[in-house]
């Protein structure tokens, strides 16, 4: 082999072990900002990850909804008819935030796989429904849930 040709392939294993590295590391920081979807069934049937980042979508359930002792905080049950999860959130709510509404939440899992929210979003309108509270909403009519007018009798 010539020294030109040793040149050239030494240049072109740099090149690529420069670009997997590079590849690597831009996967790595993106990964770190990633959000997962998931709705409370398969919430309990997942390995949650305490460190990453999720968004849980679907019903409150009546009755579930209640303040902490710091008045800020907020705890309530989000379902899709077949399970359920638990939600805590420190801030104010929405204004249409209610029960029997959609909602999607996103934060945190904890080790009893109650999400710390750091966001809780619900519809504005009568003729709009997120994408992932609207597929969680038709997962709770294919189980039979009561539906009326938008809105889930649990």
């Amino acid at each position: 082999m010539s020294p030109t040709q040793k040149r050239r392939l030494t240049t072109v294993a740099l090149l690529l072990v420069g670009i997997t590295v590079t590849t690597f590391l831009a996967l790595k920081a993106m990964n770190s900002s990633i959000e997962y979807f998931l709705t409370p069934s398969e919430v309990q049937t997942e390995v949650i990850n305490p460190a990453q980042q999720y968004k849980v979508a679907g019903i409150v359930k009546k009755g579930s909804v209640e303040r902490l002792e710091d008045d800020v905080t907020q705890r309530f049950v989000v379902t899709d008819c077949e399970e359920e999860v638990t939600i805590q959130y420190t801030g104010i709510l929405p204004d249409l935030f209610r029960e029997g509404q959609a909602i999607i939440s996103a934060g945190k899992f904890r080790s009893d796989k109650t999400l710390v929210a750091s966001q809780v979003l619900a519809k504005h309108d009568e003729n709009y429904v997120p994408k992932e509270a609207a597929e969680a909403m038709m997962q709770a009519q294919a189980n039979k849930c009561e539906l009326s007018e938008g809105k889930v009798e649990i």
